[in-house]
């Protein structure tokens, strides 16, 4: 067995499969892990922000009949409505929320030990008889931690200053200051009479197998005022840099994939060719097929299976450094599935082109193999090719789960793979007969070239999808940081103002340049409900019934005005209007949802009467933008005479909470929100995704260069043969040079168009899923060319080591 071990690694192209798949190896486990962990942790940052695995909410608390279904579950029941503060004379309108023990699920509470204090997490809530009160509430009434403060009729004391709960799902416009308090307190304050509205949330938390049984179980107990909300129906996953890094991770398995097998591929064709002789003899002995095969599988598999151990181990030590730099903890979060991936996946890879390549062997004839006349089968060796391009894309795309995401881009690469260089074999063909004419050294590059498709196709292929791939993952990697930098740049706004009114905007721009503030555009806002649809009353005109629409139809939508399209939006239908009164553009889901489209008319009811407008625009929002973003947008003065008030944004670096505080105290009526805590979740996922996004390109640089090294190690054993003979036969070591040299050139040259045009045909499918439609043009579209020069500078550095050995060296070790 030790012998068995050691003797294929005598041979330099099982080397080179041998590191082949230790880097598949290493690619898979590393991504795999990977994968599981983003998948993990945006599950459980979606339940933060759900607050549960599974949220019941309704007008009223849960039934017991409803309780006695979720009794295996960990839950805590939250209460939130609105209601006034008194002290002393003064009067405060807040959001309240009363909460039960266990509150918070997931997650952690942001609250300061004063009112200047930074901000730490706390894993649990008030107790009865504590209020913890936002830092408004404390300028706005004049209070201070120890103070009493009345709700409803109970007296609480203030014990801690809350700024931000997990589960703060409210959006901007309705957002007071906020109060939390023991859900214990509740009944005493006197609050919940006949009419209170009140939003009640039992939040749910416990293993997979009983949250998915409580939420089949469920639907069929629902009341009228009731939802069930779960962390699948919160979709976080599939906004923003969460979503274009689970398919940026997705698409580096089937890249990395993708290459480590074409490096298999080629690796496995030289040690056909090497084996093919000992094989021969072996069927001239008498050996049935069935021994020969298994004799050659056999020795072959002992020995890579030290190459994908050392990179499986080698890739799950990577993930726990990364784990640690990113300061994750726990236990790994892969499941069965993930770890049988890991280490099945590459010898999975390798069946899948070692196979066929070596059962080549049983099926050419022994006599043909002893004379040296093994002529490769033009459609076995397209089978073979295919199977090359393929199996690893459908084996990756199957392994993450994203085989109907990247369905497009997983077609074009494996049909433009296998197509581009026989596309690209007439040109050669052509110039083949052209060469006539051409100069000796040129004449016999391309003859070299033309006439051995078995070696030449294989070669052209592997090259183009290397070449295609290193420029995807560049452009792409590179386009997603681009993109994530520029939704949440340095100065992104981290306070934004709502209910200024028209005599309030001199002192707010005082106060701004004062503070050297970084202001963002003002907006008008008006409250509206949505009334009429083409003078047909919204109930009767909105057939499409589900919970989105009808909280859209029985709340107030916020309502402005603006003459310019705001940067977080873009027009998909229609065209944004100027200053025409009687105007409006809409959000395009809510449009959808609504059944709206171009050239309908909208009435809402506001407090001064009904505004109506004719729909000229349809936009796409980005709702992950820092920006005030709105479902209506009316053009010019369509909202004049109405009761404006005024929202905007500002950045404002990190000092004394005094300035806020004067700011309130000056304008005790405005609402002032501190996003900065959302800030810094969202950095910190972008700041995660760089690292993951850096940590996939050195693995694909890694790949894709072991893929050129295979090509140029195959063509140089035989370009160092054709040399030889050359030598042989007279020719100057200057004609070598020059055929050598215009030889490389043609390969890399015709990679490289090849990869250019993989290029650009993946610009669509890569726009559709990674960016919203748009087309990611960059100058990474010219790297194939500059890494086919590079392949074809290789490819002469290597011819020119060949020159140095006699060429009776190199015609023995042929026949060897």
């Amino acid at each position: 067995m030790p012998a068995a071990l050691t003797r294929p690694w005598r041979d330099p192209a099982f080397r080179i499969l041998a590191l082949a798949l230790a880097i598949a190896a290493l690619s898979l486990a590393s991504v795999v892990l990977l994968r599981a962990e983003l998948e993990q942790r945006f599950d459980v940052r979606t339940a933060e922000v759900l607050g549960g695995d599974l949220v019941l909410a309704g007008s009223y608390p849960a039934d017991d009949a409803q309780r006695a279904l979720l009794a295996a579950l960990r839950q805590t029941e939250i209460a939130d409505f609105p209601t006034v503060l008194v002290h002393d004379d003064d009067m405060l309108l807040v959001s309240a929320r009363a909460a039960g023990d266990d509150y918070p699920l997931y997650g952690q509470l942001g609250v300061a030990d004063d009112r200047f204090a930074a901000t730490h997490g706390i894993d649990h809530g008030p107790v009865p008889g504590e209020l913890w009160v936002a830092d408004q509430v404390l300028d706005r009434l004049g209070v201070a931690l120890g103070d009493t403060v009345t709700v409803g009729r109970q007296p609480l004391t203030v014990t801690q200053i809350i700024r931000q709960e997990p589960d703060q799902g409210a959006g901007f416009y309705s957002m007071n200051p906020r109060i939390l308090f023991h859900r214990d307190d509740l009944t005493a304050t006197g609050i919940l009479g006949p009419g209170t509205r009140v939003d009640y949330r039992l939040l749910l938390a416990g293993d997979t197998t009983e949250v998915a049984r409580a939420a089949q179980a469920l639907p069929d107990t629902l009341r009228e005022d009731q939802r069930l909300d779960t962390v699948a129906d919160a979709a976080t996953r599939s906004m923003g840099p969460m979503r274009q890094l689970t398919l940026w991770v997705s698409l580096g398995v089937l890249l990395v994939s993708l290459l480590c097998g074409a490096a298999i591929y080629l690796a496995t064709t030289q040690r056909v060719r090497r084996r093919a002789r000992m094989a021969a003899l072996l069927r001239s002995f008498g050996a049935r097929r069935r021994q020969v095969l298994t004799r050659l599988l056999g020795e072959e598999a002992w020995a890579v299976v030290p190459a994908v151990l050392t990179g499986t181990l080698l890739g799950i030590a990577l993930m726990l450094g990364l784990r640690r730099a990113l300061g994750w903890d726990g236990p790994l979060a892969a499941g069965v599935a993930d770890w049988l991936t890991l280490l099945l996946g590459p010898m999975v890879l390798w069946l899948a082109f070692a196979l066929p390549r070596l059962s080549a062997l049983v099926r050419t004839p022994a006599m043909q193999v002893l004379n040296d006349r093994l002529a490769p089968r033009q459609l076995a060796g397209v089978i073979e090719l295919a199977a090359a391009l393929g199996a690893p894309v459908l084996l990756a795309a199957l392994l993450t789960g994203s085989l109907a995401e990247l369905a497009q881009l997983l077609t074009l690469l494996v049909v433009l793979g296998a197509l581009l260089p026989a596309l690209l074999w007439p040109l050669l063909k052509l110039l083949d007969i052209a060469s006539a004419r051409l100069p000796l050294a040129a004449r016999l590059a391309v003859r070299r070239l033309s006439r051995r498709p078995g070696l030449t196709l294989p070669l052209l292929a592997s090259l183009t999808v290397a070449l295609a791939v290193l420029g995807m993952a560049g452009q792409t990697g590179n386009q997603l940081l681009s993109d994530w930098r520029q939704k949440l740049p340095d100065d992104a706004p981290n306070h934004f103002v709502f209910n200024l009114f028209d005599d309030d905007l001199p002192a707010f721009a005082d106060w701004l340049r004062e503070h050297e503030a970084r202001p963002q555009p003002a907006y008008p806002v008006v409250r509206g409900r949505l009334s009429e649809i083409n003078g047909v009353p919204v109930r009767e005109a909105v057939t499409k019934e589900d919970d989105q629409t009808e909280r859209t139809l029985n709340r107030d939508l916020i309502l402005t005005e603006a003459d310019a399209l705001p940067p977080s939006n873009r027009i998909a239908a229609g065209r944004w209007q100027a200053d025409a009164t009687g105007e409006v553009s809409v959000e395009q889901e809510l449009a959808e949802r609504l059944g709206l489209g171009l050239d309908d008319v909208v009435q809402f009811t506001t407090s001064q009467g009904i505004v109506s407008a004719r729909i000229t625009s349809i936009r796409e929002v980005d709702w992950e933008s820092f920006e005030p973003n709105f479902y209506f947008m009316f053009a010019g003065d369509g909202l004049a005479g109405q009761d404006i008030t005024w929202l905007t944004s500002f950045w404002l670096a990190e000092g004394d909470g005094a300035r806020l505080a004067r700011l309130l105290r000056a304008m005790p009526h405005i609402t002032l929100l501190d996003v900065n805590a959302l800030l810094d979740q969202a950095q910190d996922i972008i700041r995660q995704a760089s690292r993951a996004t850096g940590l996939m390109a050195l693995l694909l640089m890694a790949a894709a260069m072991l893929v050129l090294g295979a090509a140029l190690l195959g063509a140089q054993a035989q370009r160092g043969r054709d040399n030889a003979l050359l030598r042989t036969l007279g020719g100057s070591r200057e004609l070598i040079r020059r055929v050598t040299a215009l030889e490389c050139l043609v390969l890399g040259g015709g990679a490289a168009l090849g990869a250019t045009l993989i290029m650009l045909a993946a610009l669509y499918p890569l726009g559709q899923r990674l960016f919203d439609g748009a087309l990611p043009w960059s100058l990474w579209l010219l790297l194939p060319a500059l890494l086919g020069l590079i392949v074809a500078m290789t490819g002469m550095a290597l011819g020119r080591g060949a020159l140095r050995q006699p060429p009776l060296a190199l015609l023995r070790q042929d026949a060897g």
